[in-house]
């Protein structure tokens, strides 16, 4: 099976990485901004970041179907149906070739785990078993891009779960990998199909610090216009439209590449984050140096700034630590503020959090708001306080959806949005948006109920989202497709 070329490829000027197809058994694809119509007319007529979360990054896409088998302890995985001995023999042709070219050093560590086969088991210590599946592809970031890979997302298999890797631009072809857990409630033959997984172009070259809002209070002043009587006012009859016009892009309208329409900067907007107050010490596009974000702390329950300290190289398939010097890639984890149960009965979503944690957090925000900006403030503004203090805000009946809403806020560079990567939980997910963070700074939670009639439970201190921001060309950036040397 010859080495088939990859779908997606874009213009050299907008490609960030190289793409081998060794096997043909996987190919890169992107999603339309509706998941091919099947987001309620409603999100797709108002919620610009969920179209783009479902546009976010290639998707891993199998050509061909997989079985996964559970066996004492351990995970197996083959191709499945008619394709399945084209596939085990393209396996065996494709590492030396792959051997002699230089794509993979001979007797390798990467050399020596191909050769067991399409997919191996490994574990830490006593926890559970993963499993590795090489996708049949080979992937080269350019200098300064790394590769993340990540689930499917807001349209995953809910059987699996897929582990967050980075893959570091050393100059070399890297094999890529999912690495999947597969759920307690898969059956024992679980068959994948579709899309598997993510791949996505970051810069690694962030950093964050915290900050509280009286160091910040144009971000403050932006929330607050933003969310200001009209808002509401129109929100009662219809679908306000404003942050679409606000960020200055009609991103979602129309099916195709990822960030099709996405925020721009330097697009003025009603309530615009940042005016009259320039940032010189965000470096962004078109700068040098690292991205500078900021997060603007409101109220209890600051989300944690985290860094990536290990990364996946051309030496192997286990992640190695980072020693990239000054480069650094940080983010955020959000964490659930207030515990709370939610039932969602098929009609209704009912959300029923802990009273007295919801006050003692409302109250803190409130406060913090009133020592920046003054009682008057707040009473000329209590809509926008409404939307922090609340936390909760839930969809129309009929939809198993609601929002939560950190006490946080996020500012980044012009140029720059920032990625909501969701946490899955027993019985619900976070789904996946992006969010023009230059010019809007919230970064809400918004859950997907996945179980009927008996509720789910959300602790204080659970992980509900992962921030992480990313510069807006690479949200439309595409691949080079690279070819073995006798093709």
């Amino acid at each position: 099976m010859a080495a088939a070329a990859a779908v997606a490829v874009a213009a050299a000027g907008d490609a960030c990485f190289e793409v081998l197809d060794a096997l043909g058994l996987c190919r890169l694809t992107r999603r339309s901004g509706d998941l091919d119509g099947a987001v309620p007319l409603r999100v797709a007529k108002a919620c610009v970041p969920l179209l783009e979360g479902n546009t976010f990054g290639h998707q891993i896409t199998l050509a061909w179907p997989i079985e996964v088998q559970r066996r004492l302890g351990s995970l197996r995985a083959e191709p499945a149906g008619e394709h399945r001995e084209a596939l085990l023999r393209a396996h065996r042709a494709a590492l030396p070739r792959l051997v002699s070219q230089g794509f993979l050093a001979p007797d390798g560590a990467w050399h020596r785990a191909l050769r067991g086969g399409l997919a191996w088991t490994c574990r830490t210590g006593l926890g559970r078993p993963r499993l590795r599946l090489w996708t049949g592809l080979l992937v080269r970031p350019d200098p300064g891009i790394w590769l993340r890979v990540a689930g499917a997302a807001n349209r995953r298999n809910v059987l699996i779960e897929v582990s967050e890797v980075y893959l570091a631009d050393d100059g070399a072809f890297v094999p890529l990998v999912v690495e999947l857990r597969v759920g307690d409630e898969a059956p024992g033959s679980l068959r994948l199909e579709g899309e598997i997984a993510c791949l996505a172009p970051v810069r690694p070259d962030v950093r964050i610090e915290a900050c509280a809002l009286a160091d910040a209070p144009e971000v403050g002043r932006a929330h607050a216009a933003f969310y200001d009587a009209r808002y509401f006012a129109a929100k009662k009859g219809e679908v306000t439209r404003k942050y679409r016009r606000l960020v200055g892009g009609k991103a979602g309208e129309a099916k195709g590449s990822a960030g099709e329409g996405s925020a721009r900067a330097g697009d003025v907007g009603e309530g615009r984050a940042g005016e009259g107050s320039a940032d010189e010490e965000n470096t962004g596009e078109g700068n040098a140096g690292p991205a500078r974000v900021r997060l603007v702390v409101a109220g209890p329950a600051a989300p944690e700034i985290t860094e990536v300290t290990e990364v996946t190289t051309a030496a192997g398939p286990d992640p190695v630590p980072w020693r990239g010097g000054a480069r650094r890639l940080a983010s955020l984890v959000v964490r659930n503020a207030v515990p709370f149960r939610a039932t969602f009965d098929g009609h209704t979503l009912a959300v029923a959090p802990e009273a007295q944690r919801l006050a003692e957090g409302a109250a803190a925000v409130e406060r913090t708001f009133a020592r920046v900006f003054g009682e008057d403030f707040i009473a000329a503004n209590r809509g926008a306080l409404w939307y922090l203090t609340k936390y909760f805000t839930p969809h129309p009946p009929g939809e198993p959806h609601f929002f939560v809403k950190p006490w946080a806020f996020t500012r980044t560079p012009p140029g720059w949005s920032s990625l909501l990567d969701g946490v899955h939980g027993d019985g619900y997910d976070v789904m996946r948006g992006v969010v023009a963070t230059d010019v809007f700074f919230a970064t809400p939670a918004v859950f997907h109920v996945r179980r009927i009639g008996a509720p789910i439970e959300v602790p204080e201190g659970a992980p509900l989202l992962r921030v992480l921001p990313v510069p807006r060309d690479l949200l439309r950036a595409g691949f080079r497709e690279a070819r073995f040397l006798d093709a």
